[in-house]
């Protein structure tokens, strides 16, 4: 289908409308809440969290009054950014799971952290509550960032996929591969109430197992999305081969298992291909498409995929839809091998 959602003119969004999560409430299943990330800049000089509204799954009207419903002042611990949104229903609240980070620093990337917030309505207003999870291990680099989709355990805990948004600079220079790379980590969050919340990093972290071979499309994996589909745990990850060299192809793949921690899964195939499928997406792009947090969504017979799209030539990122047969998906995963345990 293409863009769905583009930057405002002179609003908090004006630099880019992208990094989305798209949440239906099991209540309100008419209704699409796409909350999205938003830069006054193309530079991402500084990051707030807006939301936009559906009642058809594509055509979206931001709630302007409102937005940004999340944007962090001087001194708070999202003094900088607030994006990557991903949002559940648990009991009678909304969570919302973000990364967020406090200020910028000329050495180092976004030291972006994992944080919550909570609400009564899905239109807010939204609480703050403060950061849950912090880059530790050298995988994570110097910050993380979430996929947009949650995968509710029950009613007090989920299951939030997250990324490294950074290399481990300038070690990785020494003890990594000497070019980005991205995996996918695990954290499984218990909310004992809106002021309580308490999360537990996967010990099987990363997610190492789901990544190809250098040079091939799954390379990196990061901020993947997430459904339940055939009785089956369905993975969406991002994909990029960073090691080719810029501009670099990137793609939305699809792993499925019977368990949502996805051990000995594998990348099946690619869903969306960037490079291939750019003048569909973003008719007259220049240069390479990159993509980022594809997000899930059932309607009917169909699957609604929601992702980041920016075309490298401009560099302002945006958040574009295609729709994609369900049986298809399931076809494809089963032609080709999937495994699982």
């Amino acid at each position: 289908m293409g863009v769905i959602l583009e930057p405002s003119e002179g609003s908090f969004d004006s630099g880019g409308s992208t990094f989305g999560c798209a949440f239906v409430d099991e209540q309100d299943p008419d209704t699409t809440y796409l909350y999205y990330s938003g830069s006054e800049d193309k530079k991402w000089s500084h990051a707030a969290i807006g939301l936009a509204i559906s009642y058809d799954g594509q055509q979206f009207k931001k709630l302007s009054k409102l937005n940004p419903i999340i944007d962090g002042k001087t001194d708070e611990f999202n003094s900088s950014e607030s994006l990557t949104p991903a949002v559940v229903r648990l009991r009678n609240r909304y969570y919302m799971f973000f990364a967020a980070s406090r200020s910028r620093s000329m050495f180092l990337a976004h030291r972006k952290r994992i944080a919550v917030a909570w609400a009564d309505d899905p239109t807010g207003p939204w609480q703050t509550l403060g950061v849950i999870a912090k880059p530790e291990m050298y995988w994570e680099g110097w910050g993380i960032d979430l996929g947009p989709s949650v995968v509710k355990l029950n009613e007090g805990e989920v299951l939030l996929y997250y990324s490294n948004s950074s290399n481990k600079k300038p070690l990785d220079t020494i003890l990594g591969p000497g070019y980005w790379y991205r995996s996918i980590g695990i954290l499984r969050v218990k909310i004992n109430s809106p002021k309580s919340v308490e999360a537990l990093k996967y010990q099987g972290n990363p997610l190492n197992h789901l990544q190809g071979g250098r040079g091939s499309p799954s390379e990196s994996l990061f901020c993947p999305g997430y459904l339940w589909l055939e009785g089956k745990h369905w993975l969406l990850p991002t994909m990029s081969a960073y090691s080719v060299g810029f501009p670099y192809r990137q793609y939305v793949g699809v792993a499925w298992n019977d368990d949502p921690y996805f051990g000995g899964s594998r990348i099946v195939s690619v869903i969306i291909d960037g490079h291939a499928e750019k003048e569909s997406v973003l008719p007259g792009a220049v240069s390479e498409l990159a993509l980022d947090t594809p997000s899930p969504v059932l309607r009917g017979d169909k699957l609604y995929a929601y992702y980041s799209v920016m075309d490298r030539h401009d560099g302002i990122w945006k958040t574009a839809l295609s729709i994609i047969d369900q049986e298809s998906v399931g076809r494809l995963a089963r032609t080709t091998g999937q495994l699982h345990p």
